[in-house]
């Protein structure tokens, strides 16, 4: 059974522009990374792999999943962390992950022990109760690796791992 298998996969935007263009692909569990040039079509795979958005012709299945009818259940087995900061400024690591954790399906009680242990192994439990607007780049990365992993998913999906995250001993 593959992980995920494209079948034709292709996806174009109103404008005419193509960004995948019949892929066929079969992944199989383990540590995958998908390079590409800016505008290579990553990111529209990966938000075709989740559900959000809708392939123009072809197929998809995560977990023997179908993306265009099965986006929610995908989701819930799935962890992502998107290449743009898309976190609220105002909002503490522990409100935000607790609310993605619930999210994904973790009853409150579970959802708040989870956050909890996710912030700490992500090095950011001291800091847990500050607004995330105040977070250098490095800990806001950090943020949206604690989201994509709080509700142990079976696959994480990365956007743009090439920014590093700083380990929480590292100094400026």
């Amino acid at each position: 059974m593959s992980l995920i298998a494209l079948n034709g996969l292709t996806k174009r935007y109103p404008a005419g522009v193509v960004a995948l263009d019949g892929l066929t692909l079969d992944i199989e569990p383990g540590i995958i990374g998908l390079v590409g040039a800016n505008g290579a079509g990553k990111s529209t795979l990966l938000k075709i792999l989740l559900g959000l958005l809708e392939p123009t012709s072809g197929s998809a299945t995560v977990m023997d999943l179908d993306v265009r009818t099965r986006g929610t259940a995908i989701r819930q087995f799935v962890g992502y962390m998107p290449e743009h900061d898309c976190l609220p400024p105002d909002a503490t690591a522990t409100d935000f992950v607790s609310h993605m954790a619930r999210m994904s399906g973790l009853p409150g009680g579970a959802a708040r022990e989870r956050t909890a242990e996710v912030l700490r192994h992500v090095g950011l439990y001291e800091e847990r109760y500050r607004a995330i607007g105040g977070y250098s780049t490095g800990m806001k990365q950090r943020v949206k690796l604690a989201q994509a992993l709080v509700h142990d998913p079976r696959l994480l999906l990365v956007g743009y791992p090439q920014r590093p995250c700083p380990s929480s001993r590292s100094t400026a």
